[in-house]
């Protein structure tokens, strides 16, 4: 057995994602934290490079490569007795320069030359692959694909695509009170041209539990880093059965 302490390789991280079940001609949407393994070798390009090599050249890897292309805003008095979260102004967004704000990892994958970046201007994706200039265009290809999501060191917290299940959601009134701000304070804000967070966040990581007891979330350990491998379709499903069944428990 290794020590912990020990360089991660690329030959760790291919194994273990081996090992978890990803191989040739998968499309995965992948969150990461290069921090979380410890020190690797060679840094972020050897995460890339597993990566690759694993899903071969007919798979594809997505990426978030969510832009920093914004100027905060800041509150007033007005905003933090309204609830509001957070504000900023969108800058102007060019994809073959803009830096990322989700990771090294990802950071370092949307500068590739083999690398396709979508054109939304502050959550844009990234993707290599024979199907990067599909699905770098939103989560929702990923889940056409019936691709997975892989997550490197970090939880389903980050995982923004959990929001294609709120699609169809009639969530009730008590809930719809917290995360609907008033009409005045959106017509004000898009005469300004400010992007503005209202209410809590749906609480994502609390479908890492009904995952497991499902068996739809496979884990394993690469060198420090916990990962995780779920398919998008089946967290979708799930996630949307529990806000239909306990909403309550996400908007805390």
């Amino acid at each position: 057995m290794r020590p912990k302490d020990c360089p991660v390789t690329k030959e760790d991280i291919s194994k273990g994602l081996r090992i978890m079940g990803l191989g040739p001609g998968d499309c995965v949407g992948v969150h990461s934290s290069l921090s979380s393994f410890g020190y690797v070798e060679g840094g972020a390009d050897t995460v890339i490079d597993a990566l690759l090599e694993v899903v071969g050249p007919t798979g594809t890897i997505v990426m978030p490569a969510y832009s920093t292309n914004r100027e905060d805003v800041p509150h007033t008095e007005e905003d933090r007795r309204l609830g509001v979260t957070w504000k900023f102004k969108v800058l102007p967004f060019d994809p073959a320069r803009e830096p990322v704000w989700t990771g090294r990892i990802p950071d370092t994958f949307w500068r590739r030359q083999e690398a396709v970046r979508g054109t939304h201007p502050t959550h844009s994706l990234a993707a290599i692959g024979p199907r990067a200039g599909e699905l770098c265009r939103g989560w929702d290809r990923l889940l056409d694909a019936d691709g997975y999501i892989l997550l490197l060191g970090v939880g389903l917290g980050c995982c923004s695509s959990m929001h294609l299940a709120e699609r169809g959601i009639e969530l009730p009134e008590r809930i719809l009170r917290k995360i609907t701000p008033p009409c005045e304070l959106r017509e004000r804000y898009r005469e300004e041209n400010i992007h503005f967070g209202y209410g809590p966040y749906p609480a994502f990581e609390r479908m890492e539990g009904p995952c497991r007891q499902r068996g739809i979330m496979k884990e394993a350990t690469i060198g420090k880093a916990k990962v995780k491998l779920v398919r998008l379709r089946e967290l979708i499903g799930l996630y949307a059965h529990h806000l239909r069944t306990d909403p309550e428990q996400f908007y805390t």
